[in-house]
């Protein structure tokens, strides 16, 4: 499997300064800083939270179809939201909760073998895996009729 890349610049002082993060070799950019990570003021900001919940969300989403599909009911959609966290602990800022909120669209299965499902499709995402140090990941499913 290939490696990817992403990167950020920062320029000037933590409360003041701003910075820059970059998808791949440009595939996305866009700004950051110290009140998008730590305000809820993020006005025309991102930060990488959000870049964690985005990633999070399409892996997982991937991972559900796989687990799904497998069990052999192949979902017509899964969308994923997901929720990060980031508080101080220990007084270091700290991402200690991650929420996914999934939504399929799917035949043959019911909401408690969908709930199974998604666990082990959480249990086994990539991204999920990385985060093995966050505190507590939820995963809610939901069937969409």
């Amino acid at each position: 499997m290939a490696a990817r890349t992403g990167s950020a610049t920062w320029n000037g002082d933590l409360q003041d300064g701003s910075g820059r993060l970059v998808v791949g070799p440009g595939r996305w950019d866009a700004d950051y800083s110290f009140r998008s990570r730590f305000t809820d003021d993020a006005t025309g900001s991102t930060n990488p939270e959000e870049l964690l919940a985005a990633a999070h969300a399409g892996c997982f989403s991937m991972g559900l179809t796989y687990v799904l599909t497998e069990a052999g009911s192949v979902p017509r959609s899964v969308a994923t939201s997901a929720r990060v966290r980031l508080r101080p602990v220990d007084g270091v800022p700290t991402v200690d909760l991650v929420e996914l909120d999934t939504t399929v669209d799917v035949d043959g299965v019911d909401a408690d073998a969908l709930q199974k499902h998604a666990e082990v499709a959480e249990a086994t995402c990539a991204i999920s895996r990385a985060l093995a140090g966050v505190a507590e990941i939820r995963v809610t499913a939901h069937l969409s009729r």
